[in-house]
């Protein structure tokens, strides 16, 4: 009687429980994937790819300029919103909007597009040495 009794539980607790048994593939976080180039601690937002072919950086004793663009789905307030919510957890001080302070490093992010997306933004980075 309690062999019966436990297959039958058995029987009937399998099918709920097989959604939590198989294997679901790990897409990882929500945010950041890819990171810009010439700006190797600054992440772009999901979706938004770097046009590495127009970025530039110059470097000198004088200080450092880098100008990136990357472009991709969203609108310019998800991209504000990505910053806004990120940037601080990396040392970055917003002074205006779309504007950063860092030590001595100043970021200037500038995103274009129509309401709806998609969204061409571009990163100027300056360093005062």
């Amino acid at each position: 009687m309690r062999r019966i009794f436990l297959a039958a539980a058995l029987a009937l607790a399998l099918p709920l429980a097989t959604p939590l048994l198989v294997a679901t593939p790990f897409v990882g976080p929500a945010f950041a994937t890819d990171y810009l180039s010439g700006i190797t601690d600054l992440p772009l937002p999901e979706g938004l790819k770097e046009a590495k072919d127009k970025s530039t950086v110059f470097d000198s004793a004088v200080g450092r300029i880098v100008n990136a663009y990357a472009s991709g789905p969203g609108t310019m307030d998800s991209v504000h919103d990505f910053y806004s919510s990120t940037l601080p957890q990396l040392g970055w001080t917003e002074t205006d909007e779309g504007n950063w302070r860092r030590e001595n490093q100043t970021l200037k992010i500038d995103v274009l597009g129509p309401e709806a997306g998609p969204v061409t933004a571009t990163f100027t980075l300056s360093s005062d040495n």
